[in-house]
């Protein structure tokens, strides 16, 4: 069995080839973890070991509910790869849950003025940002993305697993979003598949083009301009997490029940952005 630094730095390099952008960020989330238990075997690491190292980042470092909880879920991941790989017997973090921040969230979103400087700063690429904006499709969820899984107006998004068992879809489960006029002309515009490309080199598209705009921000933000304007146009929570596919009503709950009149999912189609 290998050990824990030897198997992550192998795993790291994975990553990079993989991840190019988020690779740095990937590192700055295991370091501490290596440096706690590099020297040992994995396969030696129990896991209320992990629940004390997780405890002391959350009590003697003070660092954040939200921090600690993308280590762990970091590190779980990094070992399920493993053990998906067959490289390794056990993941030491199998049963070692993230912690969740409890605090609320001012969650950033484009309004309509800034959604057309976007679509005005690569017009080649509007109607990608266009249908994102109106579908809330995670990058993970538009990669591939057949227009066949558009049926009577409305947008299947399942979660058909890879070689792996991992679905398109974070939580596992499919999903019907209704298209409005908007969703509609973009994907006429779009190519079938509508992205081609590896996600990464999906953020880095959208990063180029909305700082050309000047609008800022990162491509999850046209998610959550599709959940916020819902809330705002009087969709209720519950019918935004479906739509969305949270697995959890929390999310929904801390992103967005600030936002918050009553109504239906008939809000969709006044959605103008």
């Amino acid at each position: 069995m290998p050990k824990v630094r030897d198997y992550l730095e192998w795993y790291l390099d994975w990553y990079a080839a993989e991840h190019p952008t988020t690779i740095t960020k990937a590192r700055s989330e295991v370091k501490r973890f290596i440096d706690r238990f590099g020297h040992r075997p994995i396969d030696t690491i129990r896991a209320v070991e992990v629940e004390q190292y997780k405890r002391a980042r959350l009590l003697d470092d003070k660092a954040a509910k939200e921090t600690v909880g993308k280590e762990i879920r970091r590190l779980k991941a990094a070992f399920n790869r493993g053990v998906e790989w067959k490289e390794l017997d056990v993941n030491p973090l199998a049963s070692v849950k993230a912690p969740r921040g409890v605090r609320s969230v001012a969650v950033k979103f484009y309004d309509r003025s800034a959604m057309r400087r976007l679509y005005q700063a690569n017009t080649a690429r509007a109607p990608l940002w266009m249908f994102m904006a109106h579908t809330g499709l995670r990058r993970g969820e538009v990669i591939g993305l057949e227009k066949s899984s558009v049926v009577a107006g409305r947008l299947l998004v399942e979660s058909d697993p890879d070689e792996t068992g991992a679905g398109r879809t974070k939580s596992g489960k499919w999903r019907e979003v209704p298209l409005n006029r908007y969703a509609m002309w973009a994907l006429r515009h779009l190519p079938d598949p509508i992205v081609s490309v590896h996600k990464d080199t999906i953020s880095d598209w959208f990063k180029k083009d909305s700082m050309s705009a000047g609008v800022g921000g990162h491509l999850h933000r046209l998610r959550h301009t599709f959940c916020a304007h819902m809330v705002i146009a009087g969709v209720p929570l519950r019918r935004v997490q479906l739509l969305a596919g949270h697995a959890d009503y929390a999310t929904t709950e801390k992103y967005y029940a600030h936002l918050t009149p009553d109504g239906d999912d008939s809000a969709v189609r006044a959605l103008r952005f």
